[in-house]
């Protein structure tokens, strides 16, 4: 069993010692081990060495060195798991106000009640267990999620088709925290010339929609492109399949839904077919222009048979196509949301090696935000 500590801190020595006694079949009980301290100066050592293993500190407030207040507000902001008791015949307010604000789990007055004390201290040692063993699963979720969130960008990242006629680039920013999301984006070599461009976003975020990602990674390919590849593919029979095979799939998910965008670039005569289930509204840069692909239909999951609109577009070298999921748009900032014209954050954006950490910048500058609150995905391609 590892060491376990409670600290008291007090500049005199018979309140030490009878605090010890008083104590002393209370921490035996529990495998704890007393350390004392005469003044916070002294605390603070003992603390560098025992502070992850201290569990609790009971302290005085009126002290040589350092007043109390100050030192519970150090033990606060440098050892967050110790609970903290104030005991102390001084009764200055607003001394006692410091120690509130430092996070005291309770305020006992000398002299004390021994009943009370360790009715006090056990609750306090009861809080500090649990407190510990949710901050270990909280980590261990942590490792999980970071591990999930390893495999995903694993499973998904596709390597990018080199081509003299074209050059493709993918950025994927999970949720912090989260690690992993809900993006599912991807390039699929048709034929020499050809190439199928998929972006698409789960509801939601985390392992929910991560595992939902994992699935169409899983069909995709195998159950359609490559069942189909001496047929004529088109972007709007596969969206149409992809919504069917989704509506099985998670026929017993009650409210998830899917965007995608779907589009096949021919490199060699510089057009663009594309259909598109909900999916934010891809751009065309050329030259210091914006150009949105309006065509939309419904997501994917939404409703069972849809067929989908599709549109082509005819592009020239040096066209910039810029597929990107909604997290660049849409931010929750103070419970409040936001959500940025797509206009303001490519205009003025030249492609260039950083070009999408440019956009990236560009979203957060606009919202005022400090990071991302949705997963964000960026996949352009650059004709050459």
């Amino acid at each position: 069993m590892p060491n376990r500590y409670l600290l008291l801190v007090d500049d005199e020595p018979n309140i030490l010692k009878a605090l010890s006694r008083e104590l002393e079949s209370w921490t035996e009980e529990r495998n704890i081990t007393i350390l004392t301290a005469p003044h916070a100066i002294k605390a603070l050592e003992i603390l560098k060495e025992k502070g992850t293993e201290t569990l609790l500190v009971v302290s005085d407030l009126r002290m040589p060195e350092m007043k109390g207040s100050d030192f519970l507000q150090i033990v606060r902001d440098t050892y967050p798991h110790i609970l903290a008791i104030l005991l102390t015949g001084f009764s200055e307010t607003e001394e006692v106000i410091k120690a509130v604000r430092a996070g005291i789990f309770s305020y006992i007055l000398k002299p004390w009640d021994s009943e009370y004390l360790l009715a006090e201290i056990n609750k306090a040692y009861e809080t500090a267990i649990l407190k510990q063993e949710h901050d270990a699963l909280v980590k261990r979720i942590q490792e999980e999620l970071k591990w999930a969130g390893e495999m995903q960008k694993a499973l998904l990242r596709p390597v990018l088709p080199q081509s003299s006629l074209v050059e493709y680039r993918v950025s994927y920013r999970p949720v912090p925290q989260l690690y992993c999301g809900g993006d599912y984006y991807d390039v699929i070599t048709l034929s020499p010339d050809k190439y199928l461009l998929l972006l698409g976003d789960v509801a939601g975020h985390g392992v929910r929609a991560a595992f939902v990602t994992g699935i169409l990674k899983a069909i995709i390919y195998p159950e359609f492109v490559r069942a189909n590849l001496s047929k004529n593919i088109t972007p709007a029979a596969f969206l149409s399949w992809l919504n069917d095979r989704m509506n099985f799939e998670l026929r017993r998910t009650t409210g998830l839904l899917i965007t995608f965008f779907a589009g096949i670039l021919d490199v060699k005569s510089q057009y663009l077919v594309y259909a598109n289930a909900g999916q934010c509204h891809p751009c065309i840069l050329r030259g210091a222009s914006i150009a949105e692909l309006p065509v939309s239909g419904s997501a994917i999951g939404f409703a069972s048979n849809v067929m989908y609109a599709e549109q082509g577009i005819q592009l020239q070298s040096g066209d910039v196509l810029t597929l990107y999921t909604d997290g660049l748009l849409e931010f929750t900032e103070n419970g409040k949301p936001l959500s940025l014209n797509p206009r303001n954050i490519f205009t003025g954006i030249p492609y260039t090696s950083d070009y999408h950490r440019s956009l990236l910048t560009r979203a957060l500058e606009l919202s005022k935000a400090k990071d991302f609150t949705d997963d964000v995905t960026i996949l352009s391609a650059r004709l050459l």
